[in-house]
């Protein structure tokens, strides 16, 4: 998830509309948690975008699908390092230096919430209505297949034992 941060209310406002517009993992508002943080501000005909120490700089007026293309290119080579492997998480991807495995949309949002709440852990039910949120009952079971079948894939492709805890409702990624 990103955060988005600009000096315009205006522009923020827009920008965060547009980029919900391509389903983009923004940062929720009741949870301040972010992998990355982009910030926007304009000055005079440019508008300028910085993703930790690198930045992009617009001609304005542009085209959004434009700019979206070059910020998203940007955006998805940050990676969350963990042990000897980095985790992409706007190209649901896990590797190493020799392997690399390709996520499921359902198990990259997995990946997402669990490294999000690394400290505190996540409740397996707001975990389950984050991920399947039009979904009108909440099964438990079809989380816990979810999170072996994530862990058999991680453990096959990478050789690496991906590790959960769950105590009182609340489920927690072990890496340490």
């Amino acid at each position: 998830m990103i955060d988005i941060e600009c000096n315009d209310e205006f522009l923020k406002k827009n920008i965060v509309s547009l980029f919900k517009q391509k389903k983009l993992f923004l940062k929720n508002d009741y949870a301040n948690k972010y992998f990355f943080k982009v910030k926007f501000y304009q000055q005079s005909d440019f508008l300028h975008c910085l993703i930790e120490d690198q930045e992009i700089k617009f001609n304005l007026p542009k085209n959004f699908d434009e700019m979206f293309e070059k910020i998203y290119d940007l955006i998805s080579n940050k990676n969350i390092f963990f042990k000897n492997y980095k985790f992409y998480p706007f190209k649901q991807v896990i590797k190493n230096d020799q392997k690399i495995t390709l996520l499921s949309e359902i198990q990259n949002k997995i990946m997402i919430y669990l490294f999000l709440n690394t400290d505190s852990g996540i409740e397996k039910i707001e975990l389950i209505k984050s991920i399947w949120p039009k979904d009108k009952d909440v099964f438990l079971n079809k989380l816990d297949t979810h999170l072996t079948n994530l862990k058999n894939q991680i453990l096959n492709d990478l050789n690496f034992d991906l590790k959960f805890s769950s105590k009182s409702g609340i489920l927690k990624l072990s890496i340490n």
